[in-house]
Protein backbone atom coordinates (compact mmCIF):
# COMPACT_ATOMS: atom_id res chain seq x y z
CA UNK A 1 0.00 0.00 0.00
CA UNK A 2 1.18 3.44 -1.32
CA UNK A 3 2.43 5.54 2.15
CA UNK A 4 0.12 8.48 2.12
CA UNK A 5 3.48 11.17 1.01
CA UNK A 6 3.75 8.87 -1.96
CA UNK A 7 0.18 8.97 -2.93
CA UNK A 8 0.25 12.44 -2.39
CA UNK A 9 3.47 12.73 -4.23
CA UNK A 10 1.43 10.71 -7.52
CA UNK A 11 -1.37 13.09 -7.15
CA UNK A 12 0.09 16.41 -7.05
CA UNK A 13 3.29 15.81 -9.44
CA UNK A 14 3.41 16.47 -12.70
CA UNK A 15 3.02 13.09 -15.24
CA UNK A 16 7.10 11.63 -15.79
CA UNK A 17 8.11 14.42 -13.07
CA UNK A 18 8.12 13.15 -9.54
CA UNK A 19 11.91 12.84 -9.61
CA UNK A 20 12.35 16.40 -10.39
CA UNK A 21 9.87 17.30 -7.41
CA UNK A 22 11.73 14.65 -5.26
CA UNK A 23 14.61 17.31 -6.32
CA UNK A 24 13.45 20.24 -5.45
CA UNK A 25 12.70 19.22 -1.80
CA UNK A 26 15.51 17.89 -1.08
CA UNK A 27 17.07 21.22 -1.89
CA UNK A 28 15.16 22.86 0.79
CA UNK A 29 11.96 23.78 -1.27
CA UNK A 30 8.25 23.78 0.74
CA UNK A 31 6.28 21.40 -0.96
CA UNK A 32 3.88 24.23 -2.41
CA UNK A 33 6.50 26.08 -4.52
CA UNK A 34 7.82 22.66 -5.93
CA UNK A 35 4.94 21.22 -6.98
CA UNK A 36 3.98 24.83 -8.35
CA UNK A 37 7.99 24.98 -10.23
CA UNK A 38 7.40 21.38 -11.68
CA UNK A 39 3.70 22.35 -13.28
CA UNK A 40 5.10 25.54 -14.46
CA UNK A 41 8.08 23.77 -16.58
CA UNK A 42 5.81 21.11 -17.74
CA UNK A 43 3.04 23.54 -18.69
CA UNK A 44 6.14 25.44 -20.83
CA UNK A 45 6.83 21.88 -22.21
CA UNK A 46 3.79 21.44 -23.92
CA UNK A 47 3.13 24.87 -25.19
CA UNK A 48 6.63 23.87 -27.11
CA UNK A 49 5.43 21.16 -28.28
CA UNK A 50 2.14 22.61 -29.04
CA UNK A 51 3.20 25.19 -31.57
CA UNK A 52 2.92 25.66 -34.97
CA UNK A 53 6.35 26.63 -36.60
CA UNK A 54 4.70 27.86 -39.36
CA UNK A 55 2.55 30.33 -37.34
CA UNK A 56 5.41 32.11 -36.33
CA UNK A 57 8.35 31.69 -38.21
CA UNK A 58 11.48 32.56 -36.43
CA UNK A 59 9.47 33.82 -33.20
CA UNK A 60 11.50 36.03 -30.81
CA UNK A 61 14.60 34.85 -29.61
CA UNK A 62 13.92 36.21 -26.31
CA UNK A 63 11.34 33.43 -25.82
CA UNK A 64 14.54 31.26 -25.10
CA UNK A 65 14.80 33.20 -21.85
CA UNK A 66 11.68 31.79 -20.14
CA UNK A 67 12.42 28.51 -20.82
CA UNK A 68 13.40 26.28 -17.91
CA UNK A 69 16.68 23.96 -17.23
CA UNK A 70 16.47 20.84 -15.43
CA UNK A 71 16.98 22.10 -12.05
CA UNK A 72 14.47 24.38 -12.30
CA UNK A 73 15.96 27.51 -12.61
CA UNK A 74 14.95 29.75 -16.14
CA UNK A 75 17.58 30.62 -18.67
CA UNK A 76 18.33 33.89 -17.88
CA UNK A 77 18.21 33.55 -14.26
CA UNK A 78 21.05 30.63 -14.81
CA UNK A 79 23.11 33.20 -16.93
CA UNK A 80 22.96 35.65 -13.71
CA UNK A 81 23.70 32.55 -11.25
CA UNK A 82 26.81 31.69 -13.21
CA UNK A 83 27.67 35.14 -12.77
CA UNK A 84 27.13 35.51 -9.32
CA UNK A 85 29.10 32.06 -8.64
CA UNK A 86 31.66 33.10 -11.20
CA UNK A 87 32.23 36.92 -8.97
CA UNK A 88 32.69 34.63 -5.98
CA UNK A 89 29.73 33.43 -4.64
CA UNK A 90 26.39 34.65 -3.06
CA UNK A 91 28.57 35.93 -0.21
CA UNK A 92 31.41 37.95 -1.89
CA UNK A 93 29.58 38.90 -5.21
CA UNK A 94 28.69 42.73 -5.40
CA UNK A 95 25.70 42.12 -6.69
CA UNK A 96 23.15 39.30 -7.09
CA UNK A 97 21.25 40.76 -10.25
CA UNK A 98 17.94 40.51 -8.85
CA UNK A 99 18.05 36.61 -7.89
CA UNK A 100 16.87 35.56 -4.80
CA UNK A 101 18.69 32.93 -2.61
CA UNK A 102 16.73 29.78 -3.40
CA UNK A 103 17.19 30.08 -7.10
CA UNK A 104 21.00 30.62 -6.61
CA UNK A 105 21.36 27.60 -4.23
CA UNK A 106 19.43 25.58 -6.69
CA UNK A 107 21.51 26.20 -9.77
CA UNK A 108 24.73 27.10 -8.17
CA UNK A 109 26.70 23.69 -8.47
CA UNK A 110 26.38 23.93 -12.12
CA UNK A 111 27.11 27.18 -12.16
CA UNK A 112 30.37 27.16 -10.44
CA UNK A 113 31.81 24.30 -12.42
CA UNK A 114 30.90 26.41 -15.67
CA UNK A 115 32.62 29.35 -14.27
CA UNK A 116 35.23 27.85 -13.03
CA UNK A 117 35.90 26.55 -17.12
CA UNK A 118 35.12 30.22 -18.35
CA UNK A 119 38.14 31.95 -15.54
CA UNK A 120 40.48 29.21 -17.14
CA UNK A 121 39.54 29.73 -20.67
CA UNK A 122 38.96 32.99 -21.07
CA UNK A 123 41.57 34.68 -18.27
CA UNK A 124 38.87 36.93 -17.29
CA UNK A 125 39.91 38.65 -13.90
CA UNK A 126 37.62 37.44 -10.77
CA UNK A 127 34.84 39.50 -9.94
CA UNK A 128 34.65 40.79 -13.14
CA UNK A 129 31.32 39.40 -14.95
CA UNK A 130 28.45 41.39 -15.11
CA UNK A 131 25.35 39.97 -16.17
CA UNK A 132 23.32 41.86 -19.19
CA UNK A 133 20.11 40.49 -18.50
CA UNK A 134 17.05 41.20 -20.74
CA UNK A 135 17.82 44.47 -22.27
CA UNK A 136 18.28 44.99 -25.97
CA UNK A 137 21.76 46.41 -27.85
CA UNK A 138 22.22 49.11 -29.62
CA UNK A 139 21.73 48.33 -33.36
CA UNK A 140 24.12 49.99 -36.12
CA UNK A 141 22.06 51.99 -38.22
CA UNK A 142 22.78 50.38 -41.14
CA UNK A 143 21.03 47.12 -39.88
CA UNK A 144 18.10 46.00 -41.69
CA UNK A 145 16.45 43.91 -39.15
CA UNK A 146 15.02 45.56 -35.80
CA UNK A 147 15.95 42.39 -33.43
CA UNK A 148 18.01 43.88 -31.07
CA UNK A 149 18.62 40.84 -28.54
CA UNK A 150 22.33 41.07 -28.10
CA UNK A 151 25.15 38.40 -28.96
CA UNK A 152 26.02 38.79 -25.25
CA UNK A 153 24.81 37.60 -22.44
CA UNK A 154 27.45 37.83 -19.94
CA UNK A 155 30.69 39.96 -20.52
CA UNK A 156 33.71 40.78 -17.79
CA UNK A 157 35.35 44.35 -17.34
CA UNK A 158 38.08 43.13 -19.14
CA UNK A 159 36.88 43.18 -22.31
CA UNK A 160 35.56 39.72 -22.56
CA UNK A 161 31.72 39.04 -23.85
CA UNK A 162 30.68 35.89 -23.57
CA UNK A 163 27.44 34.49 -25.94
CA UNK A 164 25.93 31.82 -23.11
CA UNK A 165 24.81 28.75 -24.97
CA UNK A 166 22.79 25.72 -23.59
CA UNK A 167 23.87 22.41 -25.18
CA UNK A 168 20.83 20.91 -27.05
CA UNK A 169 18.99 23.95 -27.57
CA UNK A 170 19.05 26.14 -30.19
CA UNK A 171 16.12 28.40 -31.25
CA UNK A 172 15.52 30.71 -35.05
CA UNK A 173 15.75 34.39 -33.83
CA UNK A 174 12.92 36.68 -35.16
CA UNK A 175 12.82 38.89 -38.77
CA UNK A 176 15.15 35.80 -39.49
CA UNK A 177 15.30 37.45 -43.56
CA UNK A 178 16.02 40.97 -42.33
CA UNK A 179 18.70 39.81 -40.37
CA UNK A 180 19.97 37.24 -42.64
CA UNK A 181 20.22 40.03 -45.44
CA UNK A 182 22.23 42.24 -42.91
CA UNK A 183 24.63 39.85 -42.26
CA UNK A 184 25.24 39.53 -45.85
CA UNK A 185 26.07 42.69 -46.57
CA UNK A 186 28.02 43.20 -43.41
CA UNK A 187 30.41 40.10 -44.58
CA UNK A 188 30.87 41.26 -47.83
CA UNK A 189 31.94 44.94 -46.60
CA UNK A 190 34.29 43.27 -44.00
CA UNK A 191 35.53 40.76 -47.14
CA UNK A 192 36.61 43.59 -48.89
CA UNK A 193 38.46 45.21 -46.35
CA UNK A 194 40.28 41.89 -45.67
CA UNK A 195 40.27 39.98 -48.71
CA UNK A 196 40.26 42.29 -51.47
CA UNK A 197 42.15 40.42 -53.89
CA UNK A 198 38.99 37.80 -53.99
CA UNK A 199 37.48 40.08 -55.76
CA UNK A 200 39.81 39.68 -58.78
CA UNK A 201 38.54 36.23 -58.80
CA UNK A 202 34.75 37.14 -59.13
CA UNK A 203 36.02 40.00 -62.32
CA UNK A 204 37.83 36.58 -64.07
CA UNK A 205 34.30 34.45 -63.34
CA UNK A 206 31.86 37.39 -64.91
CA UNK A 207 34.42 37.98 -67.78
CA UNK A 208 33.15 34.78 -70.26
CA UNK A 209 29.47 35.68 -69.39
CA UNK A 210 30.14 39.20 -70.53
CA UNK A 211 31.46 38.31 -73.88
CA UNK A 212 27.73 37.10 -74.49
CA UNK A 213 26.05 39.97 -73.61
CA UNK A 214 25.72 42.18 -76.60
CA UNK A 215 22.80 44.06 -77.47
CA UNK A 216 20.10 42.59 -80.06
CA UNK A 217 20.47 44.74 -83.57
CA UNK A 218 19.25 48.40 -83.20
CA UNK A 219 16.58 47.52 -85.35
CA UNK A 220 13.36 46.88 -84.64
CA UNK A 221 12.83 44.27 -87.37
CA UNK A 222 15.57 42.51 -85.69
CA UNK A 223 14.02 42.34 -82.42
CA UNK A 224 11.32 41.17 -83.76
CA UNK A 225 13.02 38.23 -85.58
CA UNK A 226 14.78 37.55 -82.35
CA UNK A 227 11.79 37.30 -80.21
CA UNK A 228 9.62 35.74 -82.76
CA UNK A 229 12.33 33.23 -84.82
CA UNK A 230 10.97 34.74 -88.11
CA UNK A 231 13.44 36.13 -90.53
CA UNK A 232 12.31 39.75 -91.91
CA UNK A 233 12.06 40.22 -96.10
CA UNK A 234 14.42 43.60 -95.21
CA UNK A 235 14.38 46.80 -93.34
CA UNK A 236 13.07 49.99 -94.59
CA UNK A 237 16.20 52.38 -93.50
CA UNK A 238 16.73 56.31 -94.03
CA UNK A 239 19.48 58.08 -96.23
CA UNK A 240 21.93 60.42 -94.32
CA UNK A 241 19.84 63.59 -93.17
CA UNK A 242 17.75 63.71 -96.24
CA UNK A 243 13.69 62.62 -96.42
CA UNK A 244 14.83 59.73 -98.93
CA UNK A 245 13.94 56.02 -97.86
CA UNK A 246 15.24 53.15 -99.06
CA UNK A 247 14.47 49.07 -98.77
CA UNK A 248 17.42 47.22 -98.09
CA UNK A 249 16.46 43.01 -98.91
CA UNK A 250 18.25 40.78 -96.51
CA UNK A 251 19.60 37.47 -97.63
CA UNK A 252 17.98 34.90 -95.61
CA UNK A 253 21.02 32.45 -94.80
CA UNK A 254 23.51 35.63 -94.27
CA UNK A 255 20.88 37.10 -91.88
CA UNK A 256 20.06 33.70 -90.05
CA UNK A 257 24.11 33.46 -89.60
CA UNK A 258 25.04 36.85 -88.73
CA UNK A 259 21.66 36.98 -85.96
CA UNK A 260 23.00 33.44 -84.37
CA UNK A 261 25.60 36.08 -83.42
CA UNK A 262 23.66 38.40 -82.09
CA UNK A 263 22.06 37.95 -77.82
CA UNK A 264 19.48 39.66 -76.58
CA UNK A 265 21.29 40.89 -73.58
CA UNK A 266 18.57 41.60 -70.97
CA UNK A 267 17.97 37.54 -71.31
CA UNK A 268 21.67 37.31 -71.20
CA UNK A 269 22.39 39.54 -68.21
CA UNK A 270 20.16 37.10 -66.07
CA UNK A 271 23.30 34.44 -66.39
CA UNK A 272 25.01 37.48 -64.08
CA UNK A 273 23.08 36.35 -61.38
CA UNK A 274 24.58 32.79 -60.85
CA UNK A 275 27.88 33.98 -61.41
CA UNK A 276 27.14 35.82 -58.32
CA UNK A 277 25.60 33.30 -57.02
CA UNK A 278 28.66 30.60 -56.70
CA UNK A 279 30.42 33.24 -55.94
CA UNK A 280 29.71 34.06 -52.49
CA UNK A 281 27.90 30.61 -51.81
CA UNK A 282 31.54 28.85 -52.52
CA UNK A 283 33.84 31.15 -51.42
CA UNK A 284 35.57 30.47 -47.83
CA UNK A 285 36.46 33.81 -47.49
CA UNK A 286 32.89 35.34 -47.78
CA UNK A 287 31.35 32.18 -45.64
CA UNK A 288 34.18 32.88 -42.94
CA UNK A 289 32.70 36.43 -42.55
CA UNK A 290 28.98 35.51 -42.89
CA UNK A 291 29.71 33.47 -40.11
CA UNK A 292 31.47 35.80 -37.97
CA UNK A 293 29.16 38.06 -38.08
CA UNK A 294 26.84 35.68 -37.24
CA UNK A 295 28.06 34.54 -34.44
CA UNK A 296 29.54 37.88 -33.23
CA UNK A 297 26.95 40.34 -34.40
CA UNK A 298 30.20 42.94 -34.49
CA UNK A 299 28.63 44.86 -37.49
CA UNK A 300 24.84 44.70 -36.49
CA UNK A 301 25.84 46.25 -32.48
CA UNK A 302 28.81 48.38 -33.68
CA UNK A 303 27.67 51.20 -31.45
CA UNK A 304 27.51 49.05 -28.48
CA UNK A 305 30.52 47.47 -27.29
CA UNK A 306 28.85 45.12 -25.00
CA UNK A 307 26.25 43.65 -27.08
CA UNK A 308 28.77 41.97 -29.57
CA UNK A 309 30.38 38.70 -28.42
CA UNK A 310 33.62 37.49 -28.70
CA UNK A 311 33.59 34.35 -26.45
CA UNK A 312 31.22 31.46 -27.22
CA UNK A 313 30.15 29.20 -24.06
CA UNK A 314 28.25 26.01 -24.49
CA UNK A 315 27.79 24.55 -21.15
CA UNK A 316 26.23 21.44 -20.19
CA UNK A 317 23.06 21.89 -18.57
CA UNK A 318 23.05 18.56 -16.35
CA UNK A 319 26.41 18.83 -14.38
CA UNK A 320 28.52 21.76 -15.71
CA UNK A 321 31.36 19.87 -16.43
CA UNK A 322 31.13 18.96 -20.13
CA UNK A 323 31.03 22.62 -21.43
CA UNK A 324 32.88 23.45 -24.70
CA UNK A 325 34.17 27.41 -24.80
CA UNK A 326 35.70 29.09 -27.78
CA UNK A 327 36.67 32.77 -28.88
CA UNK A 328 35.38 34.21 -31.41
CA UNK A 329 36.80 36.58 -32.36
CA UNK A 330 40.73 38.34 -31.88
CA UNK A 331 39.82 41.57 -32.94
CA UNK A 332 37.93 44.02 -35.01
CA UNK A 333 36.93 42.44 -37.99
CA UNK A 334 39.14 39.50 -36.79
CA UNK A 335 37.42 35.85 -36.91
CA UNK A 336 39.20 33.50 -34.54
CA UNK A 337 40.06 29.94 -35.87
CA UNK A 338 37.03 28.54 -34.38
CA UNK A 339 35.29 30.37 -37.04
CA UNK A 340 37.19 28.86 -40.02
CA UNK A 341 36.15 25.30 -38.73
CA UNK A 342 32.71 26.22 -38.73
CA UNK A 343 32.52 28.25 -42.03
CA UNK A 344 34.11 24.85 -43.70
CA UNK A 345 30.68 23.13 -42.59
CA UNK A 346 28.09 26.23 -43.12
CA UNK A 347 25.88 26.55 -46.43
CA UNK A 348 24.96 30.19 -47.58
CA UNK A 349 22.10 29.78 -49.74
CA UNK A 350 20.89 33.42 -52.03
CA UNK A 351 17.83 34.21 -53.71
CA UNK A 352 18.34 36.91 -55.99
CA UNK A 353 16.24 39.47 -57.27
CA UNK A 354 15.68 39.26 -61.04
CA UNK A 355 17.68 42.47 -62.76
CA UNK A 356 15.28 44.95 -64.25
CA UNK A 357 17.49 45.69 -66.50
CA UNK A 358 16.56 47.81 -69.03
CA UNK A 359 13.46 47.37 -71.31
CA UNK A 360 13.05 47.63 -75.45
CA UNK A 361 10.76 50.36 -76.30
CA UNK A 362 7.63 50.14 -78.06
CA UNK A 363 8.51 53.13 -80.34
CA UNK A 364 10.68 53.31 -82.86
CA UNK A 365 9.84 54.12 -86.63
CA UNK A 366 11.51 53.03 -89.88
CA UNK A 367 12.47 56.49 -90.24
CA UNK A 368 15.41 56.30 -87.69
CA UNK A 369 16.13 53.33 -89.02
CA UNK A 370 14.15 51.17 -86.74
CA UNK A 371 16.31 52.10 -83.74
CA UNK A 372 14.60 51.39 -80.35
CA UNK A 373 15.54 52.32 -76.81
CA UNK A 374 17.09 51.16 -73.97
CA UNK A 375 14.49 52.40 -71.36
CA UNK A 376 14.74 52.90 -68.07
CA UNK A 377 13.61 55.79 -65.53
CA UNK A 378 15.05 54.75 -62.16
CA UNK A 379 18.55 53.43 -63.84
CA UNK A 380 22.13 55.30 -63.24
CA UNK A 381 24.62 55.76 -65.64
CA UNK A 382 27.26 53.49 -62.92
CA UNK A 383 25.10 50.39 -64.25
CA UNK A 384 25.54 48.33 -66.81
CA UNK A 385 22.05 49.44 -67.84
CA UNK A 386 22.76 52.43 -68.13
CA UNK A 387 26.05 52.08 -69.91
CA UNK A 388 24.58 50.08 -72.36
CA UNK A 389 22.17 53.45 -72.66
CA UNK A 390 24.79 55.42 -73.29
CA UNK A 391 26.23 53.71 -75.80
CA UNK A 392 23.08 52.32 -77.63
CA UNK A 393 22.63 56.36 -78.52
CA UNK A 394 26.04 56.77 -80.06
CA UNK A 395 25.39 53.73 -81.82
CA UNK A 396 21.98 55.23 -82.69
CA UNK A 397 23.36 58.71 -84.07
CA UNK A 398 25.82 57.21 -86.35
CA UNK A 399 23.48 55.06 -88.34
CA UNK A 400 21.75 58.12 -88.89
CA UNK A 401 24.51 59.85 -90.41
CA UNK A 402 25.51 57.27 -92.81
CA UNK A 403 24.64 58.10 -96.34
CA UNK A 404 23.90 54.30 -97.33
CA UNK A 405 23.37 51.26 -95.50
CA UNK A 406 23.84 48.03 -96.87
CA UNK A 407 22.91 45.03 -95.16
CA UNK A 408 26.81 43.87 -94.97
CA UNK A 409 27.34 47.83 -93.67
CA UNK A 410 24.55 47.31 -91.04
CA UNK A 411 26.16 44.13 -89.41
CA UNK A 412 29.94 45.13 -89.78
CA UNK A 413 28.94 47.81 -87.76
CA UNK A 414 26.89 46.40 -85.30
CA UNK A 415 29.83 43.89 -85.06
CA UNK A 416 32.15 46.67 -84.33
CA UNK A 417 30.21 48.21 -81.68
CA UNK A 418 29.61 45.25 -79.92
CA UNK A 419 33.21 44.41 -80.16
CA UNK A 420 33.76 48.00 -78.83
CA UNK A 421 31.17 47.45 -75.89
CA UNK A 422 32.38 44.38 -74.47
CA UNK A 423 35.78 46.56 -74.42
CA UNK A 424 34.26 49.34 -72.33
CA UNK A 425 32.00 47.20 -69.95
CA UNK A 426 35.40 45.16 -69.00
CA UNK A 427 36.94 48.85 -68.30
CA UNK A 428 34.33 49.99 -66.53
CA UNK A 429 34.46 46.90 -64.35
CA UNK A 430 37.63 47.15 -63.35
CA UNK A 431 36.87 50.77 -62.29
CA UNK A 432 34.15 49.86 -60.25
CA UNK A 433 36.05 46.64 -58.40
CA UNK A 434 38.03 49.26 -56.77
CA UNK A 435 35.79 50.21 -55.09
CA UNK A 436 34.57 46.98 -53.65
CA UNK A 437 32.04 44.41 -53.89
CA UNK A 438 29.11 46.49 -53.04
CA UNK A 439 29.99 48.48 -55.86
CA UNK A 440 30.57 46.00 -58.22
CA UNK A 441 26.56 44.31 -57.19
CA UNK A 442 25.44 47.50 -57.65
CA UNK A 443 26.89 47.83 -61.49
CA UNK A 444 25.66 44.81 -62.57
CA UNK A 445 21.76 45.04 -60.34
CA UNK A 446 22.70 42.28 -58.36
CA UNK A 447 20.59 42.11 -55.34
CA UNK A 448 19.62 39.40 -52.68
CA UNK A 449 15.75 38.63 -52.44
CA UNK A 450 16.88 36.44 -49.19
CA UNK A 451 20.06 34.50 -47.72
CA UNK A 452 19.35 31.11 -46.29
CA UNK A 453 21.69 28.85 -43.92
CA UNK A 454 22.07 25.75 -43.06
CA UNK A 455 24.97 24.56 -39.45
CA UNK A 456 24.68 28.00 -37.39
CA UNK A 457 21.36 27.08 -35.33
CA UNK A 458 23.77 27.98 -32.41
CA UNK A 459 23.31 31.87 -33.48
CA UNK A 460 19.73 32.03 -34.00
CA UNK A 461 19.75 31.45 -37.95
CA UNK A 462 18.79 27.80 -39.52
Amino acid sequence: MLSFKTKQLDEKAPPGMKALVKGFKADGMDDDKAFALAWSIYNKKNEEKSRDPEEDEGYVEDYISEKTLSNGVSATDMEAVIVVAFNGGWSKAKDTFGLDKATYDLGKTIAKNIAKDIKSATNAPANSMIHFGSGVGKLNPAWLGSNGTPKTDLYSTSGINISLKQAGGSQVMSGYKEETLSTFNAAISSMGDNAPKEINKLMKELEPVLKKITVPGNVNTIIKSIKDKNTPKGVRAKVGSSKRTLNIKFNKKDYEAKKAEIIDWKAAMKALNPVFNDFFEENMEFRKFFVYEAATGEFKFAPDKYANSNWMVVFDPVSGTDNNIVQLSLGKNKPAPYIDTLAAKVKVRISPKTPTGSKVSAKGTASTVGSFRLTNDSVDEETFSGLLIKEQEKFNQELLTEEYLTEAKLFAKLKSWLSKLFRTVMKKMQQIAKKGYQAMMAYFEYQPESVDTTGLQLFGFK
